[in-house]
Formats: structure tokens, C-alpha cells, sequence
């Protein structure tokens, strides 16, 4: 019959994924041991050591590490032993190139707009690359990228005048737009500020103001989401700290009415953050924090939401809590409608860069690999990470990183184009994603 040894920690098991210090095998009566990963270079494979270990290691003596058992080790990953508060080495990370058109395009803008405080994509139904782009006098135009008549918009192209308070007082301030699939409706909101109004672009009229009320918004992104359901535009916009509401964009209308409703102790004690739904509409994710602080988003089904429960997002039954992170201003992507891609990988504030990928339906983490940073996009069998050297191309379904574009680092996604695009000293330049 065959035999399991004694492992280094002491137990006859099976050998944990890690080895670990001296101080992590015996830790005595202190069981909350702050540690390092030393990455091994295998994917994200990590060995782990106590912080007096990892000083010493920089200082040229070598740590000597043993293995521990499946049980020990994974009381680290879980968090039971200790707390991870670093990352050293480097991370495997897999190339697997596919052909990649590098072509980036790049368009003059109108001259007298010298910066452009916000911009987003406006849909059209007919292919065409218009923008919606917010002047320094709060105006909105429409802006044809492939239409040179347009790079000095007429009257027709000034679609409405914004009035959402600029809140001085707080100088994290900044503008954000945020437009409906059909382009008739567009947000102009003030993320890490109090307020905000949905526009009737086809009118130019303000359908619906928004106020957050402003408890420590100073944190987070204006909460707020444009999505489709039985035939009409609504909108998700956070009205209280920790209360999100919809309202039909059209009408301004309030459609998840509930009671009591200035108790917060009805509510889920959550700041609430950026919101995100996925591709066909079905969920819609919530990077909120909660105190001491720290980050812990949440997915739930938006259908459930609109259809047979207001207290969804609050208590309802599909609400997922995903995981802890040190910070939830980090971004987040759909990956089609039933993945969502957190970027960071470790809920210490030296996140190891990379992404881990969630399923709705579970709220399992399903994947995970190291290598994507910067803003995120996703095409649905690729995924886009905006990194500070440009944009890498990687499929989240193996990890590996299938193409590069150097030196092109976009913040926008046109869904009805397929480009990625980004304002560059008075130019927007795009790229169109390649077909998978």
C-alpha cells in the first residue's frame, strides 16, 4: 500500500502548490504573519516567505524554503494564516502571436478645441465612427471621424449645452460622458463629485437629474450605466451612498421605487462604485468598498432587478459577491455576457498586475493570469489591456498574449465600430479590432 511522508510542516499529506519559510511552517502563538510571494516564473506560481525572510533575501542571504502540506498552504491562500503584502520576482507569462494589423489612424480635430474635457462613442446604426465630445464651454457635439466635412461641426453637430456643476471644491473632479446603445441619450456626470443630468440628444433637453447626495464621493466614479429593456433606454445611477436606482431615461420616470427609502440599514452597507453590464444586458457588476476600507464587487442579474425584484441589487438572491481588493478603482471588463475580467491579481496594495475572471452565474473565479494592466476592453474572445507601453492583446480563456500595438494606449471602446481610441495632443486616434 502506498505511503504519504511527513512533510516539512510536520503532517502526512499531499505536497501544497507552495513552499514555504521557517517562520510560515512553525509561526507559533502570532498566526497572522504578513508574507511575500517569490514568483517562480511558472504562471503565478509563488513560493512564500515571512517579510524578515524577504529583507534578508534582498540583502544576498538565501531563504531556505521547505514544503508544507496542501492544508498549510492554502491556510495562506485563504487568508487564514496570515496576510500576503507583496509580490518579487516576475510572473510566467505565455506569447502565443497571431497576425495583427498595427495600424493606428490618426484625425485632426476641429481646431478650437484645444482640449476636450470628456468624450464617448455615439452610435449610429449605419457603421460610421462619430463621437460625442464635450468643449471646454460645456457644449456636446457630434464628431465624424471618417467625415471630412465635419472636422468644423455646423450648427446641426451642437446637440445640446450641458449644465452639471463643475464642484470646484473637490479636485478629483472630473467630467464623464457615457451614451445609450441606440446614441440617442447621452450622461454627463462629475465622477468623484455629487452631481449629473441625462440629455435627450434628439431634443437637447435634460431628461432626468442626477445627485448622489455626496457622501464620500470623493472616492469613487459617478455610479452610472445605460442598458436596454422592453424596447426603452433606462438608466442606473447611484441616488445615496449605498442605493442604486433606475430611472427610464426617456421620461426621467423612477422604476425601482421602494420603502423605506431613506433608511440605510435597508440597504447593503456599501459605498457604491463604477458600474458595468454585460454584453446582452443580463448582468451588471458593481465595484463598490465598504470600510476599513476596501474594495468588494458585487455582480447581480439585471433582468431580476427590472422585471420581479426592486431590492434586487440590495438583497436579492443573484447578487454574487466576487472577492476582496485593496483598491476598487481598478478596472473591470465584460468579457460577453457571462465573464467579468477585475484587473489585479491579491487583495494587497502590491496587486501583482494581471486579471482574474469571473463566472456570473457561480460568481467563481474561473481564471487567472498575470500581464494585463491599464484600462480594459474586450472585444468577447479577446481581451485589451491599456498598458503604459500601449495596448496588449490577450485571450482570457488561456491566458496568453496574442498581439501588441507599441505605443498606443486608448480609453475608449466604439462598440458599433469595433475601434479603440484615445485624444492625443489634439488628434483621435483609433484602431479597429481584428475579427476572432
Amino acid at each position: 500500500m502506498a505511503t504519504v511522508d511527513t512533510l516539512a510542516c510536520g503532517h502526512a499529506a499531499y505536497a501544497g502548490r507552495s513552499r514555504l519559510c521557517p517562520h510560515l511552517l512553525s509561526p507559533g502563538e502570532d498566526d497572522e504573519i504578513d508574507y511575500i510571494r517569490l514568483l517562480t516564473g511558472r504562471g503565478i506560481e509563488a513560493d512564500l516567505c515571512c517579510e524578515p525572510c524577504d529583507l534578508a533575501r534582498q540583502q544576498g542571504t538565501p531563504v531556505r524554503l521547505a514544503v508544507a502540506c496542501e492544508g498549510c498552504v492554502a491556510s495562506y491562500d485563504d487568508a487564514e494564516a496570515g496576510s500576503c503584502t507583496g509580490w518579487r520576482g516576475e510572473p510566467g507569462i505565455v506569447d502565443r502571436p497571431e497576425p495583427v494589423d498595427p495600424a493606428v489612424v490618426a484625425t485632426r480635430l476641429p481646431g478650437f478645441l484645444h482640449t476636450v474635457p470628456a468624450m464617448a462613442p455615439l452610435p449610429t446604426g449605419d457603421q460610421r465612427s462619430v463621437w460625442l465630445l464635450l468643449t471646454d464651454s460645456r457644449w456636446l457635439i457630434s464628431f465624424d471621424a471618417d467625415n471630412p466635412s465635419s472636422r468644423w461641426p455646423g450648427p446641426s453637430q451642437w446637440l445640446a449645452r450641458t449644465r452639471v456643476p463643475r464642484e470646484r471644491d473637490n479636485t478629483k473632479v472630473r467630467p464623464r460622458l457615457h451614451t445609450s446603445a441606440d446614441g440617442r441619450f447621452a450622461a454627463v456626470v462629475n465622477d468623484f463629485g455629487r452631481y449629473g443630468e441625462v440629455i435627450d440628444l434628439t431634443a437637447g433637453k435634460v431628461t432626468l437629474k442626477l445627485d448622489n447626495t455626496g457622501n464620500r464621493a470623493e472616492h469613487v466614479p459617478f455610479s452610472l450605466a445605460f442598458t436596454e429593456h422592453a424596447g426603452r433606454t433606462v438608466v442606473v445611477h447611484r441616488t445615496s451612498w449605498n442605493r442604486l436606482d433606475i430611472s427610464d431615461a426617456a421620461t426621467g420616470r423612477l422604476l425601482t421605487a421602494r420603502e423605506p427609502a431613506g433608511d440605510p440599514a435597508e440597504f447593503a452597507g456599501l459605498y457604491r462604485g463604477a458600474l458595468a453590464v454585460s454584453a446582452g444586458g443580463r448582468w451588471i457588476a458593481d465595484d463598490s468598498w465598504a470600510w476599513s476600507p476596501f474594495g468588494v464587487p458585487y455582480l447581480w442579474d439585471l433582468e431580476r432587478w427590472l422585471s420581479r425584484d426592486v431590492w434586487e441589487s440590495d438583497t436579492g438572491a443573484s447578487r454574487q459577491w466576487l472577492c476582496q481588493r485593496f483598491d476598487w478603482n481598478t478596472p473591470m471588463r465584460w468579457i460577453g455576457d457571462d465573464l467579468l475580467a477585475l484587473s489585479g491579481i491579491g487583495d494587497e496594495a502590491e496587486a501583482l498586475a494581471g486579471v482574474r475572471i469571473f463566472d456570473a452565474t457561480s460568481g467563481r473565479e474561473v481564471q487567472t493570469f498575470a500581464g494585463p494592466r491599464g484600462a480594459l476592453f474586450s472585444s468577447g474572445r479577446r481581451l485589451y489591456a491599456a498598458g503604459p507601453d500601449g495596448l496588449e492583446i490577450w485571450d482570457p480563456f488561456t491566458g496568453a498574449r496574442t498581439g501588441r500595438i507599441p505605443g498606443f494606449t486608448p480609453s475608449h471602446h466604439h462598440r458599433g465600430t469595433g475601434e479603440l481610441a484615445a485624444l492625443t495632443d489634439g488628434h483621435l486616434l483609433r484602431w479597429r479590432i481584428s475579427p476572432h
